[in-house]
This record gives C-alpha cells, structure tokens and sequence, in this order.
C-alpha cells in the first residue's frame, strides 16, 4: 500500500504506462494474419494488462488476465481433439468460477461471455472465422467498458475492432 498521495500517483502513472505497453501488444496483434503471431502478442499484451490490474488493486482483473494469457498462449499448442477438449473445458471452468467468485451483478456476464466466447474461439477455430467471433467478444468488452467507465479500455477495444475487421477484410481478399 502507498505511503503517500505521491507514492499513490507513481504507483497509477506506473499502471497506465504498463496498460499503455499492454495495448500497443494487443493492438499489434489484431494487425497479424497469422494465427501464432496474433496468440503470442495478445499473450504479451494480456501479461502487461495482467501486472497493471494488480498495480491498481484490481486483483480478480490481474488474474483474469493472467488466466487469459496462459488460455492465449496455450490454445495455439494444442492440436489432438482430445487434449484440445480437455483444456478448453479446464480454461472454461477456471473463467466460470472466477466469475462466480467475483461477481457483480448481471453485468459480470459481459467478460465471463467475452472470456468464454474468446477461448472457444481460440481453441477451435483459424483465420477469418476466429476474428469474427472475437469481434463478438470485443462488444462484450465494450459494453463492460461503458458501465464500468473503463475509458481507456474502450479506446482500447473499439481500436482493437478497427484493426480486427481490416485483417479480416484482408483474409477475405486473400481468398
């Protein structure tokens, strides 16, 4: 815990520049046409999230984040339907759950959808049919940025579907 308001604003300028670094990952990311590319930098940019949660006290949105960065990461590794099965369902769970604990109300279904929809999405499917569902889960965010007044995370996402929808106007060009 902060001594001092100045110590308070180091701690929050250190957590915006953090989530700055975050967003710039994921933001590159979107722009990749290759599905490793996009799973490794989204990785990144969900660690940095992950930190600037915690920098800010908000320790269900850390581990979340550190949760969907394991999910990212590992989802592009397997590729036996059997273990592929096996952790989708064991991610799906750990998303439920920390759901269940941290619930809020009826708006905590917009991040448990958008985490839950982003895993089936990563898990099962490639290219062009992956970024359309990920634009579902990017409204969920949205919508939770609006409650939430989460302003930067929303320039975040609605960016972040910006450049979604260029790459897939580029997979469909490309076929």
């Amino acid at each position: 815990m902060p001594n001092s308001w100045s110590d308070a604003l180091n701690l929050l300028t250190l957590a915006y520049i953090v989530g700055g670094v975050g967003v710039i990952f994921e933001w590159y990311s979107y722009l990749s046409n290759r599905d490793l590319a996009f799973r490794y930098w989204s990785t990144v940019a969900a660690l940095f999230w992950a930190i600037q949660y915690c920098l800010l006290g908000a320790w269900t949105a850390g581990l979340t984040m550190g949760l969907t960065a394991l999910r990212t990461l590992s989802s592009g590794f397997f590729y036996k339907k059997q273990y592929k099965n096996v952790t989708f369902m064991l991610f799906s769970a750990l998303f439920v759950m920390l759901a269940a604990i941290s619930w809020q109300g009826i708006i905590s279904l917009l991040p448990a959808f958008a985490v839950l929809n982003t895993t089936l999405a990563l898990f099962y499917l490639t290219g062009r049919n992956m970024r359309m569902i990920l634009l579902a889960s990017s409204l969920a965010w949205i919508g939770n940025d609006l409650y939430w007044h989460a302003w930067f995370a929303l320039l975040a996402e609605c960016v972040a579907v910006g450049l979604n929808l260029r790459t897939i106007r580029r997979f469909c060009s490309n076929v």
